[in-house]
């Protein structure tokens, strides 16, 4: 529908940029860019400029199934299983969990870094001090205090980082750096504004050169230069292992004979005007640019590691000649900024937030410490949910890995938690934002992932249960770990939980139900119908005749035995059956759609699901997350597991289930105002599901804080809120557990989403209701978002409100349909067709409801 209000003009849309008035001083300060596979943090130097580079198929090992419970278990991994339940049944949790340990298989492997390009003027002279080494590369960090003049942005709208200063000589730089996905490079350009230039141009590898970087030969030209240009390459060898900071060995980077990913770079450099010449160095050659105008970087990568398949291929000349095949044919390109920008801003110009306000002409950290104080900036709650979208589409494309706990950017050999795939919440959390956020085309990489991770779940689902279906416990890798994790002697807390499967299927559900891809579907099934298998084997009858699971955590956290001991394993926690009640509902729903015919699973599906117990709730009106009315051995615990079903899970809403709404409520509250950065994040969710505005609003400004702030500045601590475990974000916005996990900003974006406009609820009648600012925080009174997808097919295509009430609201559908449009109580239902309807919400004259076929 188009209106002639004045209401309905699209507004001038703010910039979205990031920006910081400093050189980066720590690595979370740095700007990140990414196209999916290649990755840098980008620290802004003058002096020495570090751009940390990754490739996201940069894994320690290789493929192959690790060994199951080898010497642990030597009677057999199923009699250990047996023991372990018969142990639970008698009321003796500590000898059931010591059996239970006796099931752990070792550890996923490690993301790990690739190389850092350094940018160094050789006029500059870095202050002492300004040199850090990162697992054993020196490399420059950022001048210590800003240059003249200087600023540094993230523009999330052109996938560009800017930065621009002026030298001690008066003469002004500026410089730009992007990942490209149409060319496959990363792009740094620098330009002397006036006057000339001088750069030295240099790469140190995270890790042995197998093949040092030496001037190329592209069989046409004299090594290394050609047309100008100055082309290196060069091949390094990741770990063979890389052991978990908490796994307590000495010597966690291993480096033996056996097979590891080989990664090739590759460098071209060119300049306007001057001098370009390859000096050899004792950290190897540099290329050194001399009076010119302007100098163009070009960085691309090439690894033996398949991602379509998960195996390596080893050969190491291939790799080489794909590395500088890919950086020649970028290098000749007259059009590289042009091509990258028109990608990125396809996928990111989808979806627009105004949530009004004016925000001011301040850096990041000045505005976070100012939004600390309680001052209003609207504008920051826009940030961050772009940037959980701008990190979606930087670090995740079609072909390429999903993101890991620091999505494609990591510094570190050991990187916290082996930056691997944790599955009992963080990578589903980094899938929430690609949907909603009308990019389904970054969701796609988990779900390829999931289809390879289920080959090798299916073999530890058969050795170490007798199961079928594929099971997956709480960490995995590039390779498809999917044993439970640890040595013998780690937590059961994380460590027993075979439910990593029965979550992530979800996901394959998740596609159909808002893109309503039935080929995708059929493609991924497997992976659905199989964890559902793995369940019903893994369901066991309980003595009051129910089914349920043992054993059986919630997820990392513990409760208190009698003797105030903590435990963490039981049975049939409120999580497992949350999740199992779920999956079988997405198999008995879609088995149609795909024309399922395994009758005999679809039935046992169908009476399993009638004999799982629901949630319940404890008498102090909190919903009960242990099968029996034990302390938690942390009230404040970062999990919340046991909400599953109301985020993000759908069947726990304030109208279809308001007990349990009211308790998930009260689960909230008593976990306290304040957690770690992931964790609000979810909490947001769940808040916003619950349509508490206020509570929306608040852990928003608690998810917020600036962790990294110098405390004096911040106002005192909330009550009852830890200052040394409290999280937030870093100056840069990006989330801080801490540390660093990507997956904050990536469930804050769906948080957001999920406070303007919900589509989970469908009639009886097959009606799909689509409610408009079921939590609207109060400080948000007038705004507009445009774009967002909906489940159901919908496209969220206009919607504005003003001082909290909706003044105008569009949808498309990709077919007839009905649809409920709710604001409060106020319900207006339109039958979707091929000409655009209009009808009024409410007994407010000004609102109007426009669905037209999409």
């Amino acid at each position: 529908m188009t209106s002639s209000s004045p209401s309905a003009a699209a507004p001038a849309r703010a910039r979205l940029v990031l920006r910081l008035d400093a050189p980066a001083r720590e690595w979370t300060d740095a700007f990140p860019v990414g196209n999916g596979r290649l990755g840098a943090m980008c620290f802004g130097g003058t002096g020495t400029d570090r751009l940390q580079v990754n490739d996201d198929t940069c894994w320690s090992g290789a493929p192959g199934d690790p060994d199951l419970a080898p010497a642990a278990a030597p009677e057999g991994p199923q009699a250990v299983l047996a023991d372990a339940r018969r142990l639970l049944d008698v009321g003796d949790v500590p000898a059931a969990e010591t059996q239970l340990r006796r099931l752990q298989s070792g550890f996923s492997q490690a993301y790990q870094p690739l190389v850092d390009l350094l940018l160094t003027d050789p006029s500059v002279i870095d202050l002492p001090g300004a040199n850090a080494q990162v697992d054993g590369v020196v490399a420059a960090r950022a001048d210590l205090g800003a240059p003249a003049a200087y600023r540094r942005e993230l523009d999330l709208d052109d996938g560009v980082v800017r930065t621009a200063w002026t030298r001690a000589d008066g003469h002004r730089l500026r410089q730009t750096v992007l990942a490209s996905h149409p060319d496959q490079v990363l792009v740094a350009e620098r330009v002397a504004d006036d006057g000339t230039l001088d750069l030295d141009v240099r790469v140190a590898a995270a890790h042995p050169w197998v093949r040092a970087l030496a001037p190329a030969r592209d069989g046409s030209s004299a090594p290394g230069t050609v047309d100008g240009a100055v082309r290196l390459v060069g091949l390094v060898r990741m770990p063979t292992r890389v052991w978990p900071d908490y796994a307590g060995v000495a010597e966690a980077v291993e480096r033996g004979d056996g097979p590891s990913v080989l990664a090739a770079v590759a460098l071209a450099v060119r300049a306007d005007g001057g001098e370009v010449r390859v000096d050899v160095g004792p950290d190897g050659p540099v290329v050194a640019v001399r009076g010119a105008s302007r100098v163009q970087v070009l960085l691309g990568s090439a690894t033996d590691h398949d991602v379509r398949t998960g195996t390596l291929h080893g050969d190491a000349e291939r790799v080489v000649g794909e590395a500088l095949a890919t950086v020649v044919a970028a290098d000749v390109r007259a059009d590289l900024r042009d091509r990258h920008g028109a990608d990125h801003r396809a996928l990111m110009g989808r979806v627009h937030l105004d949530l009004g306000g004016d925000a001011p002409d301040l850096p990041l950290d000045a505005r976070l410490v100012r939004h600390a104080h309680g001052a209003p900036d609207p504008g920051l709650a826009v940030l961050a949910f772009q940037l959980g979208r701008y990190l979606t589409v930087a670090g995740s494309r079609p072909g390429t890995l999903p993101m890991n706990l620091q999505g494609i950017w990591n510094p570190w050999h050991q990187p916290p938690w082996n930056a691997n795939y944790t599955t009992n919440i963080n990578v589903e959390m980094n899938a929430w934002p690609a949907l909603v956020g009308d990019l389904v085309e970054c969701h796609e990489p988990l779900l390829d992932w999931l289809d390879r991770l289920a080959v090798s779940g299916r073999r530890t689902a058969r050795e170490l249960y007798g199961a079928r279906g594929w099971v997956a416990h709480h960490n995995s890798d590039a390779w498809g770990f999917s044993a439970p994790t640890g040595l013998g002697e780690d937590s059961p807390s994380w460590s027993c939980w075979p439910f990593g499967g029965v979550w992530l299927a979800t996901h394959v559900a998740d596609h159909h139900d808002w893109t309503g891809d039935d080929e995708a579907l059929r493609r991924h099934w497997p992976v659905l119908r199989d964890a559902a298998a793995f369940l019903l084997d893994w369901l066991v009858e309980r003595p009051d005749g129910t089914l349920g699971t043992a054993p059986s955590t919630s997820p990392e956290h513990q409760y208190l035995l009698p003797d105030g001991t903590a435990a963490s394993v039981g049975t049939s926690t409120t999580a497992d059956l949350a999740m199992a009640r779920d999956l079988l509902d997405h198999l008995l729903r879609l088995a149609p759609v795909v024309g399922e015919d395994d009758t005999d699973l679809l039935t046992r599906a169908s009476a399993a699901r009638d004999r799982l117990p629901a949630e319940r709730v404890l008498p102090d009106g909190r919903l009960a997350e242990w099968s029996g009315d034990v302390p938690d051995a942390e009230h404040d615990h970062r999990h919340q597991s046991h909400l599953f079903r109301v985020y993000p899970g759908t069947a726990i809403d304030p109208d279809t289930a308001p007990a349990l709404a009211a308790a998930a409520r009260a689960t909230l509250d008593a976990r306290g105002p304040d957690s770690t950065g992931w964790s609000l994040a979810w909490r947001l969710a769940l808040r916003a599901r619950l349509r508490d505005a206020d509570g929306v609003a608040a852990h928003l400004a608690a998810f917020l804080h600036p962790v990294d702030a110098d405390p004096a500045d911040l106002p005192p601590t909330p009550p009852g809120v830890e200052p040394t475990h409290r999280g937030g974000v870093y100056r840069s916005l990006l989330c801080a557990h801490p540390p660093f996990q990507v997956d904050g900003n990536l469930g804050v974006t769906a948080g957001i989403a999920e406070a303007l406009v919900q589509a989970h609820r469908v009639g009886p009648d097959g009606a799909r209701e689509v409610h408009l600012l079921p939590a609207l925080p109060a400080a948000w009174p007038t705004g507009r978002v445009q774009g967002l997808r909906l489940r159901g097919g919908l496209h969220l295509v206009d919607l504005r409100w003003r001082d909290g009430r909706v003044e105008h609201v569009a949808l498309t559908a990709p077919a007839p349909c009905t649809v409920v449009v709710r604001e409060d109580d106020h319900r207006a239902r339109v039958v979707v067709g091929s000409t655009p309807t209009t009808t009024r919400l409410g007994d407010q004259a000004s609102v109007e409801v426009s669905i037209t076929k999409r």
